[in-house]
């Protein structure tokens, strides 16, 4: 499982990924902070239009982000299928998912604070969130709001309320992401996996499996799919070797 800033794997070269087998899904995690000496490449992998909307950011961490997701997601793609970065041409479905036509490896991402987090499968849907914790919400009233009954009980019964809403919020939102569906669209009308009262590392529920990613105590991390994983073995983008 991801371990953000700990124990991910190192993979030295984008030429020699691991072979992504039909029953996992790689994550791939990448701290922005440490791209800043690399933002000038990854920026130089986008398109005109990903290029455009990042400079519409006016807060500098959010442009590097935006260029940081999107850069690595086309090098990670160009590793995974051998097309070169600058020519592979995202889709988008209704909700903004983007997806490339007849391409053999699914994905999906997602950033938050200083974190982007990658997900790539074989013959899947696939989705993947993480979540900075931002311990000054009223974490209570959102989820009244927008979580199932069950959801909010463990939420109202946990010590760390806010790590356990933001843990609930980043397995919710994988499995929006998932499924194509827009996130607030019947939120409150399904329930992830909850077993003893408690969120499992890995759960079910009606063909869709929930993994929990460890991702410290500063962020939740989670990604969602509809077919079974021998593995989620995770990677460090920053220790990838691709601009040269």
């Amino acid at each position: 499982m991801l371990k953000i800033a700990r124990f991910m794997e190192t993979v030295s070269d984008i030429r020699a990924l691991p072979v992504l087998a039909d029953d996992q899904i790689h994550i791939w995690g990448l701290h922005v902070p440490e791209m800043a000496g690399r933002m000038e490449a990854l920026h130089a992998r986008l398109s005109e239009q990903e290029q455009a909307k990042a400079a519409r950011f006016r807060r500098a961490a959010d442009r590097q982000s935006s260029v940081s997701a999107r850069g690595a997601l086309r090098i990670l793609l160009s590793g995974y299928t051998g097309i070169a970065a600058q020519e592979i041409t995202f889709q988008y479905a209704e909700n903004g998912k983007p997806h490339v036509a007849d391409l053999a490896v699914d994905f999906n991402v997602s950033h938050s604070g200083d974190w982007v987090v990658l997900a790539f499968g074989r013959g899947r849907n696939i989705g993947v969130d993480v979540e900075k914790i931002k311990w000054e919400l009223d974490v209570e009233a959102i989820a009244a709001r927008f979580f199932s009954a069950a959801e909010t009980a463990l939420i109202q019964a946990a010590a760390d309320k806010h790590t356990v809403f933001f843990q609930l919020w980043a397995r919710k939102e994988a499995y929006v992401k998932a499924r194509g569906s827009g996130l607030f669209r019947g939120l409150s009308h399904f329930t992830v996996p909850i077993e003893n009262g408690a969120l499992p590392e890995t759960g079910e529920s009606d063909g869709w499996i929930f993994q929990r990613l460890e991702a410290g105590t500063k962020y939740a991390s989670a990604v969602v799919t509809d077919k079974m994983l021998g593995g989620v073995p995770c990677y460090d983008f920053g220790g990838l070797k691709w601009d040269s």
